[in-house]
């Protein structure tokens, strides 16, 4: 009788759990505000005044975005690391460069 209860109890609580977890995410959605991104207007200047993670999160998804547009599944790190070299070559010669573009004509 004691094992059946336990039983009862945990697959009570089990089946709760996605209920409370969809009312915890709901909540966190209508606390946080969403923020919505133009990649396309994003200047060269833009991404030059971010520092620290910022920048590093604009590099990691722009190379990942650049990827992606030209199916490119290996991560070739020495290449990369060329890119953005480049990149940010290119930026600082024209803080006004459109970033997408910028990115694209780094990456060859």
């Amino acid at each position: 009788m004691n094992i059946k209860r336990i039983v009862l109890i945990a697959t009570m609580t089990l089946s709760l759990l996605p209920l409370c977890a969809a009312l915890a995410a709901e909540k966190a959605k209508d606390e946080v505000p969403g923020v919505q991104y133009q990649i396309e207007k994003w200047t060269c200047a833009d991404m030059l005044r971010e520092t620290g993670d910022s920048r590093d999160f604009t590099m990691i998804y722009m190379h990942g975005f650049i990827s992606g547009k030209k199916s490119d599944m290996v991560m070739d790190t020495l290449e990369l690391t060329e890119a953005t070299d480049r990149l940010l070559d290119i930026c600082i010669a024209d803080p006004s460069a459109n970033l997408l573009k910028s990115f694209e004509k780094a990456r060859g």
